[in-house]
């Protein structure tokens, strides 16, 4: 009990002994009194948070902590404001912004033309799949499939036909 009220006012002392310095000494870097408080906040919890903190600690060290503080907080907003502008050159430039509602309609839709597929015969369906997904030529197709180029351009109008009428269907 004792060791606990020691160790806050021991606290209590360094917060007293070093925070108008750490303010200061943010406050004309930073330019903002709350950012100051926060970073004056996190050196304290640095330096002074520790079970085994040096009571004679050297003016050199805190403020070191301070500067390195300083250069991670100008890192981070760097990366955001990359990162925002990379963003914001996309607007408006097509780029389709993801949404949940989009994302589970895309599933959605997923799942009916999977299920549009299995419903084809299994020939019609890996010719459809070779060619519209795959983009394998049609001539190849055929001739690993040992039929004619025309009979590859039927079976894929018949997937098509097949699949658009299970499309309307399934939006009515």
């Amino acid at each position: 009990m004792q060791l606990e009220i020691d160790r806050e006012n021991e606290l209590t002392r360094r917060y007293r002994r070093w925070r108008p310095a750490l303010m200061s000494f943010f406050l004309k870097r930073v330019r903002d009194h709350a950012e100051a408080e926060d970073l004056t906040q996190d050196v304290f919890t640095r330096v002074f948070g520790g079970t085994h903190a040096d009571p004679e600690l050297q003016a050199g060290y805190v403020f070191q902590v301070a500067s390195n503080l300083l250069r991670d907080r100008a890192r981070r907003s760097r990366v955001r404001t990359d990162s925002r502008d990379a963003v914001g050159s996309l607007y408006g430039q097509g780029v389709d912004w993801i949404d949940p509602e989009k994302i589970a309609a895309a599933r959605d839709a997923l799942a009916m033309l999977a299920a549009g597929l299995a419903e084809l015969p299994e020939r019609t369906r890996n010719i459809f799949v070779l060619y519209r997904v795959e983009n394998i030529e049609k001539q190849l197709i055929a001739e690993s499939f040992g039929i004619s180029r025309s009979a590859v351009e039927k079976h894929v109008a018949r997937a098509m036909v097949h699949l658009m009428a299970r499309a309307r269907k399934d939006s009515e």
